[in-house]
């Protein structure tokens, strides 16, 4: 399987969930781009190691109303062993790692996936995602 973070360039589009309020690109359009722009660059040396958490779907959507949230949503399942529909993360500036939480079978449970991104953190993201 491929690393996880080059995922992205699969999805059908993206959403972004600004304090509960949800926006989508389709794959194609310039925000998408963007997006995917800046998540490779942050993404480019990032190490993908054992998630440490686990998602529970009642939580993970409440969560999901608070901050800003980004989604990757595929045409079908991918991801063998951990499959997904969707991978979400929260985006924090200062987050030098984070988990992508597995949507699979109607919900977000289970096991995550977790990238270290070594030297860098999540600002450049968060700043696309803040300007679109």
């Amino acid at each position: 399987m491929e690393d996880i973070q080059t995922q992205a360039r699969e999805a059908r589009s993206v959403r972004v969930y600004k304090d509960g309020e949800v926006t989508e690109y389709e794959a194609g359009t310039e925000n998408f781009r963007r997006i995917l722009a800046a998540w490779e660059e942050m993404t480019s040396d990032a190490f993908q190691m054992p998630a440490f958490g686990v998602s529970i779907d009642a939580l993970t959507r409440e969560e999901r109303k608070k901050g800003t949230w980004l989604e990757f949503v595929f045409d079908k399942e991918r991801g063998g062993e951990l499959p997904f529909e969707r991978l979400l993360v929260a985006c924090i500036p200062e987050y030098r790692g984070f988990n992508l939480i597995r949507y699979t079978q109607g919900g977000y449970n289970g096991r995550c996936y977790y990238l270290d991104l070594r030297e860098k953190d999540m600002h450049t993201l968060c700043d696309c995602l803040e300007h679109l």
